[in-house]
This record gives structure tokens, sequence and C-alpha cells, in this order.
């Protein structure tokens, strides 16, 4: 990811360890890793750990559909036009666009008055994390391996234009938290890895 990312393709890119932690615990971490662990881990605590059925999309999810297919739109155009930090960027735009909707869709809260309406936010967030496998997996192949694995999804293939990839995973198929995907990295490590790796130190423009 982090290569991909902001490794060299039609200009030259400096490594730094400090660059390094902030795509680790922003990108990865905080964003991809926040986002299957919270929805997997309240479908556990909530659902019975099995994607739930009942209730019906709403205004959120068409929106959320209509910009996850664009999205996707995008990504795919980069990557065949082989433009691979726009493509990472692509991708993380939509573990954001997921973020987003599970804190305006708030099943959390839903749930203490409407369990359908929760419960239909939960299925499309899961839905959203065998997504976010599918189209990490030409970044990271073991990494998206493991957060299929949460849902119970083993299809990697990369979706196709017209796929309901909201709707792909069937209610009652089970689901399991993960360990945690990606472990932020702290100031000592940083220091730690400089020191017995080298590398510049970032500083300030």
């Amino acid at each position: 990811w982090h290569l991909t990312a902001y490794g060299p393709e039609h200009s030259d890119a400096a490594f730094t360890w400090e660059q390094f932690q902030t795509t680790t615990n922003k990108d990865l971490a905080d964003v991809l890793g926040n986002f299957v662990n919270r929805i997997v881990k309240f479908t556990e605590s909530k659902f019975d750990g099995a994607v739930p059925e009942g209730g019906l999309p709403g205004p959120l999810e068409e929106k959320l559909a209509a910009d996850v297919a664009a999205g996707l739109a995008t990504l795919t155009a980069e990557f065949e036009a082989m433009e691979f930090r726009k493509a990472a960027q692509a991708a993380r735009a939509l573990w954001v666009l997921g973020n987003e909707y599970l804190q305006e869709a708030a099943p959390w809260t839903a749930l203490k008055t409407d369990r359908e309406r929760a419960a239909v936010t939960v299925r499309t967030g899961l839905n959203l994390v065998a997504l976010f496998a599918r189209i990490t997996a030409p970044f990271m192949p073991e990494t998206a391996g493991r957060i299929g694995a949460t849902v119970g999804a083993s299809d990697l293939s990369w979706p196709k234009a017209g796929d309901d990839v909201l709707n792909a995973l069937s209610p009652g198929h089970a689901v399991s938290a993960p360990e945690v995907l990606f472990r932020k990295i702290e100031d000592a490590q940083v220091a730690e890895w400089r020191e017995r790796f080298g590398g510049a130190e970032e500083t300030a423009p």
C-alpha cells in the first residue's frame, strides 16, 4: 500500500519513516481497519454475529450506491491507465465513504427505536466490508483475504460495472470480528527503525 500510494511513478519520491507512520495510522488503521472492526463487532454484539435481514434501503443507501458506483468507476479507470498512486487515492476515497455512511446512518442509535432500520445499515456496512476486500486485493492481497474472511467472503475478484455490491451477502451469513488489522505505529517505533535501518527524517517545509 505504502509503495503504491506514495512510491515513485511518474516522479521521484523520498521515503521517510514519518510518512510510513502517518500512512499506516491514518489510511489503514483509522479509515479501513476502523471501519471493518466497527461494523463487524457491532454485528456480533447486536445481531448475533450474522448479516441481519429486514428493512428496506432508503435515501441514504440510494446515495451511497450512486457514490460507490462512481468511486468504483474512477478506481477502475485509474488502474486501467496504470495510474497506481491515483488508484490508491480512489480506493481510500471509497473507504472514507463507508465511514461517512456509517457515521450518518448511526445504527447504534437507530437500534434503540427501529431495529429494521439498524438492520439495513448493518447489512449495507457488511457488504461494504466485502467490497473493500475486493478493491484492496491488488494493493494488499493477504490483508484483503483477512478482511473478506470477517464477513465470510472469499471472492476477491474485481467488481464489474453494474454489480449489486451492496447486496452481495445473504441475510443469515455469519460474520466474525478480526484480530486488529493494522496496529498503529508509535513515535518510539519510528525512532527505533531509523536507528536500525537509517532513512531521512521528515522536516518541515
